[in-house]
C-alpha cells in the first residue's frame, strides 16, 4: 500500500490509484513561514523496485556467517563442558548453581500458569489502554510533565540522605531542567494532546500492527539465543577455553567488533521494520481511510510485505549507521571499565551523541521510507526538507508525547505486577515473600515489555502523523473532518508563528 505521490499539479497516487480530486489535492500548498513564504513541492516518486539492495545482501550475508559460526562451535562447546561435567562430579553449572537459603515454592506448573495469565491480562491492559489515553491525552500529559520533577526530586532527596552528594547534583540539576521544560511546553499541552489521538485512532484502526510489534519479540529473543550461542562458541573455540571457563588463547578484537555489530545491528532490523510498516499502514489510513481499517487489513499486511522485500535495504542500511556507532560506544565502555581513563569517558560521551543525531535522523527517514518507498538517503533528506521547507524544525524536536508513553507502560506493568502477586496466592499455599516478591517482578517484566511494544507502534505513528500532515493537510481533512478541525485549532495556538494552515 505505497503512497506515490506526483510531483507538481498532477493527482495523487495511492497503491497505484488515483485518489479522487478534492478540494486542494495534488497541489502545492504555499505555507507562510516567519522568513516569508515557502513553497514545499513534494518529491518525484522513485520507481518501483528494490532500494539499497547491496545493505539487504550485507545483513543476510552476515546472517549467514553467524548461524554458521553457531552450527560448528556450539557442538564442540557443548562437547567439552558436558566432558568437563562429567570428569568433574562435584562441580555444578554456572547458571544451575542453587543457593540454600532462597526457596521458591512455585512449581512448574503455577509458574507457567502465572505467566500465562499475566501475559493475557497485559495485553487486555494495553490495550485498554490506547482507549485512555485517548480519552483522557491532555490530563496525561500534564501529570507526565509532572511526573518528571516529582521523581528527580525524589532521586534528589535519598541521594542527600545517603550522602552521595555528585549524585544529588545531578539530580537536581535535572529536576530543575524538568521543571523548566514543564513551564515551558505546559501552553502546548493540546498540540501533544491532538497528535497523540490522532496516532491512536490510527493504530485502533488497523490493531494487526501488534500482531508484528508482538511478533517482533519472538524473533528479537529467538535472535538473540542464536547469537549468544554463536558467541560464546565461537569465543570458546577460539580462545581455547576449557568446561571451567579458563582460556590459554585470546580472540581479536576484529572478531568481538563483529559479534557486538551483529548483535546491534539485527536489534536495530527487527525494531525498525515494525516502524516502517507502521508508517506505512497509517500514511493508507491517512491518504485511503477504506484500505487501512481492520485489525488485519491490507494496509498492514502490504505494509509489513514491503518493509520485508523492496524497503529491507533501507532499513537495513539505517539500522547499520545506529549498530555501528553502538558498537564503538559498547567498546569504549568496556575500555572505561576497564581503566576509567578520561578519554575512554569523553569517547562513550561523543559517540552517545552521534548515535542520538543518527537515531533522530532515522526516525523521519524511516516514515519516508514507509510512506513512499525512497531509499534511505533520499527519504532523510527529503523528511527534513518537508521540515525546513514549512518552518517546522522547532515542531519536530517536542517530544513529550515519549514521556506519557513510558508512563502508561509503567503503570500497566505496576497493575500486572499486582495481579501476578494476587495469582501467585491464589495458586500457592501459604506463600513466602520470595514467592510473592518474584510474582511481582515476574508480572513487572511481562506487562513492561507488552505495553512498551505496543506503545511502540504509537510512537512510530505520532511521527508518521507529523509527516503526513506536513505534507497533506487537504487529504486528512477530507478523510478525518473531525480530528483535522481538533489538530488545526490545537497546532495553532500551540505554534502560531510556524503553523499556518
Amino acid at each position: 500500500m505505497s503512497h506515490y505521490k506526483a510531483a507538481g499539479d498532477g493527482p495523487i497516487m495511492v497503491q497505484g490509484q488515483e485518489v479522487p480530486s478534492r478540494s486542494g489535492f495534488g497541489q502545492a500548498l504555499n505555507i507562510d513561514s516567519p522568513s516569508g513564504s515557502a513553497q514545499y513541492q513534494t518529491p518525484e516518486a522513485p520507481p518501483r523496485g528494490c532500494r539499497d539492495a547491496f545493505f539487504a545482501v550485507l545483513f543476510y550475508v552476515h546472517l549467514g556467517l553467524i548461524g554458521y559460526a553457531a552450527a560448528v562451535y556450539t557442538p564442540i562447546m557443548a562437547e567439552e563442558v558436558a566432558a568437563g561435567v562429567v570428569n568433574n562430579g562435584n562441580r555444578r553449572g554456572r547458571f544451575l548453581n542453587e543457593d540454600e537459603d532462597v526457596d521458591f515454592n512455585f512449581d512448574p506448573v503455577h509458574l507457567f500458569l502465572t505467566v500465562l495469565i499475566a501475559t493475557a491480562l497485559a495485553f487486555v491492559f494495553s490495550t485498554l489502554a490506547l482507549g485512555f489515553m485517548m480519552a483522557f491525552a491532555q490530563p496525561l500529559i500534564k501529570v507526565a510533565l509532572i511526573f518528571n520533577v516529582v521523581l528527580f526530586g525524589i532521586l534528589t532527596i535519598l541521594a542527600f540522605v545517603a550522602n552521595i552528594i555528585p549524585a544529588g547534583v545531578i539530580c537536581l540539576l535535572f529536576t530543575g531542567l524538568s521543571a523548566w521544560y514543564a513551564a515551558r511546553v505546559w501552553a502546548r499541552i493540546p498540540f501533544a494532546a491532538s497528535n497523540l489521538v490522532t496516532a491512536v485512532t490510527a493504530v485502533k484502526a488497523n490493531l494487526g500492527l501488534a500482531v508484528y510489534a508482538y511478533w517482533s519479540i519472538i524473533v528479537l529473543f529467538c535472535w538473540s539465543v542464536v547469537w549468544a550461542l554463536s558467541t560464546s562458541s565461537t569465543i570458546f573455540v577460539k580462545a581455547e577455553c576449557n568446561a571451567d571457563g579458563d582460556c590459554e588463547g585470546s580472540v581479536s578484537g576484529v572478531l568481538l567488533f563483529f559479534f557486538f555489530l551483529s548483535f546491534y545491528w539485527t536489534s536495530q532490523v527487527i525494531t525498525n521494520v515494525v516502524h516502517v510498516t507502521t508508517a506505512g499502514t497509517v500514511g493508507t489510513w491517512w491518504f485511503h481511510p477504506e484500505e487501512a481499517s481492520g485489525c488485519c487489513s491490507r494496509a498492514v499486511r502490504e505494509s509489513y510485505g514491503r518493509s520485508l522485500t523492496t524497503s529491507f535495504g533501507s532499513i537495513c542500511f539505517g539500522s547499520l549507521l545506529v549498530a555501528i556507532v553502538q558498537t564503538l560506544k559498547e567498546m569504549a565502555q568496556q575500555a572505561q571499565q576497564g581503566d576509567g581513563s578520561v578519554l575512554a569517558s569523553c569517547t562513550v560521551c561523543i559517540l552517545g551523541c552521534i548515535e542520538s543525531l543518527i537515531e533522530y535522523f532515522n526516525k523521519w527517514a524511516f516514515v519516508y521510507v514507509g510512506l513512499y518507498g525512497f531509499s534511505f538517503m533520499d527519504a532523510g533528506k527529503n523528511a527534513m526538507q518537508l521540515f525546513i521547507s514549512r518552518g517546522w524544525t522547532a515542531i519536530i524536536t517536542d517530544t513529550m508525547l515519549d514521556t506519557v508513553l513510558f508512563m502508561v507502560s509503567l503503570g500497566v506493568a505496576l497493575i500486572i505486577g499486582v495481579l501476578s502477586m494476587a495469582i501467585g496466592a491464589t495458586l500457592v499455599n501459604n506463600p513466602d515473600s520470595n514467592t510473592m516478591g518474584a510474582a511481582f517482578i515476574l508480572g513487572l517484566l511481562i506487562g513492561y515489555g507488552i505495553c512498551a511494544t505496543l506503545f511502540s507502534i504509537v510512537s512510530s505513528a505520532v511521527n508518521t502523523v507529523i509527516v503526513c500532515y506536513a505534507e497533506s493537510p487537504n487529504e486528512f481533512q477530507a478523510n478525518h473532518p473531525v480530528l483535522s478541525e481538533n489538530m488545526r485549532q490545537s497546532w495553532r495556538q500551540a505554534w502560531p508563528n510556524d503553523f499556518s494552515y
